[in-house]
């Protein structure tokens, strides 16, 4: 049993926008890896964390690779401020430290919101990213999941999707699977909502239809090994896919909704009791909260700590206060990971004290083992250093911890592939597409793959440095060039930043369209671009105004 905070009847005051506006007494439940912490009393806080349980046994188990934390927010105005859009009910936003699940409690589908999002927060860290359309459908299906003493039922129909759904076409066959999280639907009002509604009816009638549900294993085991939707079908149910979304489509119209009953896998370790957050406590939540979730000026109004206004000085772009607050926090012997790391990053890009670096990484790793950028940046350290079997290492635990991020496979790929493990970089480098988010990243996982199916030539005798970059990256044209040293590619950010330095200044080149961007130079027949640090003569061209990169020459 997971031993209860003790009660504390201290009082914070809530956020409004702009000013605190009333007192509210903040609840915290604990339990085995996650906190549920609400403004709407005991009574939520604890049947949310019996829910949680629930949810955890019926997916799986737990996952405990990062504390998850499930906010369940009362108040409108907090919620407004934080939530990723004006139609979302709820989130899921994973940070360095903690996974986190806020959700508008007091809504009819309160509930079903916050099952959806466990549903996300299960599925970031259990193996690769699935299409769009199954992650969305997969936590759509699973949030209607209801327990009784004969178990699980689960595939209750959504009335809200239904109606949409018959309410005139559906999107059509490309559009729809082909989706990703960088899609505009997403944000196209009715189209969103039709996307969201057409993911689960799809999962719904494979997971529950007669003759259907039991040949759905070998599609999704197809689908997590990268195989094409239309390829995946042929080989589970061999009919193209058009004919499968038809019948999806019609099971939808004829209101064919089958369910699906679970056996209830036992809760060995319930929550504890729910205790009052001490006011410093919920302080300090609201604030991470608010940075993981990206809205510095609502953390802005309650940080306190060097570490938190560190963190807002750096959101603010103003690296030398960041700097100065994490060397106090650094100083002070603080037990959070973050001013480590932070500090590690800034002194990394400014190439200063390089050789603090790995001892703040490790710090950070020894307050927070699986903080998986860390061990990233380790790992790059090393590759760079020529360290190939050593970086593997960083890599994978990178990627075990965070499994979709595509900059962790495609370091990963790279260097499985300069020590000659070519099935296992093949694999990553297949990972490395899964994962991908945005069109830079598709481009640098297509390059991974083209360079491991066709193994490099080889390096002529200048020994001039292999730069990797992508066939297809031609056509920009900036107003500004410059020669210099390309001295890293930071292919974790997102967009990816050149860095070069020239006899004047240091150049941060953003990569914002790689299938444009103009590559030449001596050397190599094909040039490849590792993640991490380098030494390069390069002459860059770029757009002075926005600093995008537009043409490269390896000298």
């Amino acid at each position: 049993m997971v031993q209860s905070k003790k009660v504390i009847t201290l009082m914070v005051l809530a956020l409004g926008i702009g000013a605190a506006r009333a007192e509210t007494r903040w609840t915290a439940v604990e339990g085995d890896g996650y906190t549920v912490v609400t403004d709407a009393g005991a009574g939520a806080a604890a049947k949310m964390a019996v829910r949680i349980e629930q949810m955890r046994a019926l997916l799986g188990g737990p996952v405990k690779t990062l504390p998850l934390r499930v906010v369940l927010l009362s108040q409108p105005t907090l919620f407004a401020a934080l939530r990723p859009s004006e139609t979302a009910g709820g989130f899921y936003q994973s940070s360095a430290d903690d996974d986190w699940v806020v959700v508008r409690w007091g809504r009819p589908d309160s509930e079903r919101a916050m099952s959806h999002e466990i549903v996300h927060a299960f599925l970031e860290h259990h193996g690769p990213r699935r299409p769009l359309w199954l992650e969305e459908g997969l936590a759509e299906f699973y949030s209607t999941a209801a327990l009784d003493a004969k178990g699980w039922t689960i595939g209750t129909p959504i009335e809200s999707h239904v109606r949409v759904l018959n309410d005139g076409r559906w999107l059509g066959e490309r559009e729809f699977l082909e989706a990703a999280f960088d899609s505009p639907l997403r944000d196209e009002g009715s189209r969103e909502g039709k996307f969201y509604a057409q993911s689960w009816a799809l999962v719904h009638f494979l997971l529950t239809a007669p003759g259907v549900r039991e040949k759905s294993p070998e599609l999704f085991t197809a689908l997590a090994d990268g195989a094409p939707f239309a390829r995946a079908c042929e080989r589970a149910f061999g009919m193209r896919q058009g004919l499968l979304l038809d019948a999806a489509r019609r099971a939808v119209e004829q209101r064919r909704f089958a369910t699906a009953r679970i056996t209830a896998g036992t809760v060995s370790r319930p929550a504890g009791v729910p205790a009052a957050l001490a006011a410093e406590e919920a302080n300090a939540l609201l604030v991470a909260l608010a940075l993981a979730a990206g809205k510095p000026d609502v953390a802005r109004r309650m940080a306190a700590s060097p570490v938190q206004r560190g963190l807002l000085a750096l959101a603010d772009g103003n690296r030398a206060a960041a700097e100065r607050l994490f060397e106090e926090a650094v100083a002070n012997g603080s037990k959070n990971a973050a001013p480590y790391f932070e500090l590690a990053m800034l002194l990394r890009e400014e190439r200063r004290e390089l050789t603090r670096v790995p001892a703040l990484l490790r710090a950070a790793i020894e307050r927070n083992p699986n903080h998986a950028e860390a061990h990233f940046l380790l790992g790059l350290r090393a590759a760079a250093a020529g360290d190939d079997e050593g970086a593997i290492d960083y890599f994978q635990t990178a990627a075990r911890i965070l499994p979709r991020q595509a900059s962790f496979w495609h370091a990963l790929a790279l260097s499985l592939e300069r020590t000659g493990r070519m099935a296992e970089a093949s694999h990553a480098a297949m990972r490395c597409r899964q994962a991908a988010r945005n069109a830079a990243e598709r481009e640098m996982a297509a390059a991974i793959e083209r360079l491991i199916r066709q193994p490099e030539a080889p390096l002529p005798a200048s020994g001039k440095p292999a730069v990797h970059v992508p066939d297809g990256w031609r056509g920009l044209r900036g107003d500004t060039s410059a020669d210099g040293e390309l001295v890293a590619f930071h292919c974790e950010s997102t967009p990816p930043v050149a860095h070069i330095v020239t006899g004047r200044e240091r150049l941060e080149l953003r990569v914002e369209k790689p299938s444009a961007i103009r590559i030449g130079g001596t050397g190599s027949v094909r040039h490849t671009l590792p993640c991490g640090e380098m030494k390069a003569a390069v002459r860059v061209e770029y757009i002075g105004r926005t600093k995008e990169l537009t043409a490269i020459e390896f000298r």
